[in-house]
């Protein structure tokens, strides 16, 4: 049991103790009665049971009802306590219980002060100002009634404001959750197009380069292969430093410009270093391409740099590539194909999701990904609609 359960019955007791001597006060200080004892039984009960009114308000009204009738049979005129307590427990039964139950109190109480008043001076009640002096003896026991309506109306919009806020947290959190995940995706996306092609394009040329410094005909030729190898590669590792510069000041600063962003130079490096570590490139680039969505060129450049990562793992250096970008009709259209060389590829350990984010990142743009084996070699087709879908 909990400590707040522990000090209800406390607070209830000190309630009722504080009521029980307002009613000795009331007794010593009003008119005296022929029947001492039982004007001081019945006022202390009637005190006392204001102690029930925050656990058990029915209860304690009901009690009230009864004691109200029975104070004015025994002790007619000496206190007014049990009226007022059943005011007031009648307000508590308006704040806790429905309206159904607030109604049937309500009758009861009215009915037994009727009948207090009408058994002291029944006179009073005929006529038309009777009726007055009943429709006012309605009003004034249906104020607590209206006092205990209001406050439960400002418990329950609290209630309801309170759920609401707590809805609108629960939703902000999902909705911060999602966006991470989706700039957590979209990261890992372009961490993985940036490094695998540069990383790609740097063990395929070394590898090139370590065959020619191994294979050339004399010391000068060897050295020629080495260091156009080390230049190559060099430039490579520098780009690669670039790029993940740019990605990390996007991340630091999102307001900053997007310096991945230039689809066009995007392609045109990826095409030099993929020639660069030996393959044989025949690129067409139709120039209406420039004048679709970013979004689109942006896309179409990443998928170009992954076809080509591809074409150096699995085809190795010496493959024919033909790649183009070009726009037809609604869609914008890519396409790399490339032969396979007789010998074994280098060994290079694939990611596991260059294909899978191509397909991704065509996919949310309502585009489609087709990629297999040819007669000779590898095709990849991607097709995006020109209308971005939002």
């Amino acid at each position: 049991m909990s400590a707040f359960q522990w000090r209800r019955p406390g607070l209830d007791i000190l309630i009722a103790a504080a009521a029980a001597a307002a009613g000795a006060a009331s007794i010593v200080l009003g008119p005296p009665s022929d029947l001492p004892w039982a004007t001081w039984v019945l006022v202390e009960a009637s005190a006392l049971t204001l102690g029930l009114a925050r656990t058990l308000p029915v209860v304690a009204l009901a009690l009230n009802v009864v004691l109200i009738v029975v104070t004015d049979l025994v002790v007619p005129g000496t206190s007014h306590v049990a009226p007022l307590v059943a005011a007031l427990t009648l307000g508590v039964v308006a704040y806790r219980c429905g309206t159904v139950t607030t109604a049937v109190s309500w009758a009861a109480t009215f009915a037994a002060v009727l009948v207090s008043v009408g058994r002291d001076a029944g006179a009073l009640l005929a006529g038309a100002d009777g009726a007055l002096r009943i429709l006012s003896a309605a009003m004034a026991i249906a104020a607590p009634v209206a006092f205990g309506r209001y406050l439960a109306a400002l418990r329950q919009a609290a209630a309801v404001a309170e759920a609401r806020a707590r809805e609108a947290e629960e939703r902000r959190l999902v909705e911060t959750r999602a966006a991470r995940m989706t700039e957590r995706a979209h990261l890992a996306g372009d961490l993985h197009d940036l490094v695998a092609h540069h990383v790609s394009a740097i063990a395929l040329t070394a590898g090139s380069a370590q065959y020619a410094a191994t294979h050339a005909p004399d010391r000068e030729q060897r050295l020629d292969a080495a260091l156009a190898g080390i230049t190559s590669i060099h430039d490579s590792a520098r780009q690669a430093l670039v790029d993940l510069r740019g990605l990390l000041q996007i991340l630091r600063d999102p307001s900053a410009p997007d310096l991945l962003m230039d689809p066009e130079q995007m392609i045109t490096d990826a095409v030099e270093r993929s020639r660069t570590a030996g393959l044989h490139i025949d690129l067409t680039h139709d120039e209406r391409v420039t004048r679709a969505p970013l979004a689109l060129r942006i896309t179409a450049a990443r998928v170009m740099q992954e076809a080509l990562t591809n074409a150096l793992k699995h085809a190795g250096p010496g493959s024919s590539v033909a790649a183009s970008v070009a726009v037809s009709d609604d869609r914008l259209l890519i396409d790399v194909t490339n032969t396979v060389r007789p010998e074994p590829a280098p060994d290079l350990p694939p990611s596991g999701h260059g294909l899978t984010g191509m397909r991704e990142r065509v996919e949310v743009l309502g585009g489609t990904l087709a990629a297999g084996p040819t007669g000779t070699g590898w095709q990849l087709s991607a097709a995006l609609p020109l209308a971005v879908r939002p």
